[in-house]
């Protein structure tokens, strides 16, 4: 059976790669934790009406402003602090970088549980029974 048409799986798996994306932008974030004049990223979240982003294309200015971070439409942007700067320039508070990178692996974990039950359903499901 091909699970790729279905579109629960379809779903789960752009969630995943937005997942990745911004792992991956939070682990750029910590990295650059004592960089002068680093300033934090962050991955926008897909939007929920347009399936993951519309084909509307930004313009860009500054590539720190707003970037393409991937070829899946994953789209990272330098947002305004939210707290004060380092003495350096440095916006990054590694406190809340941790806090953003454990829900991220949580909602991680947790859409691959549940991509794992549907599979494990829909086997079930088509299996044959014989009496």
């Amino acid at each position: 059976m091909d699970f790729k048409n279905l579109s629960v799986f379809d779903a789960a798996s752009r969630n995943m790669q937005y997942l990745t994306a911004k792992q991956k932008v939070i682990a750029e974030n910590i990295a650059n934790v004592n960089t002068p004049g680093y300033l934090a990223r962050a991955v926008a979240e897909p939007s929920s009406d347009a399936g993951y982003f519309s084909s509307v294309a930004l313009k860009t200015t500054n590539p720190r402003h707003i970037a393409l971070h991937s070829d899946n439409d994953v789209r990272v942007y330098t947002p305004n602090p939210s707290a004060a700067l380092t003495i350096d320039g440095n916006g990054v508070i590694l406190e809340e970088q941790m806090n953003q990178a454990s829900k991220a692996s949580s909602e991680y974990k947790k859409t691959i549980t549940i991509l794992n039950k549907y599979k494990t359903l829909l086997q079930t499901a088509s299996t044959k029974i014989s009496v």
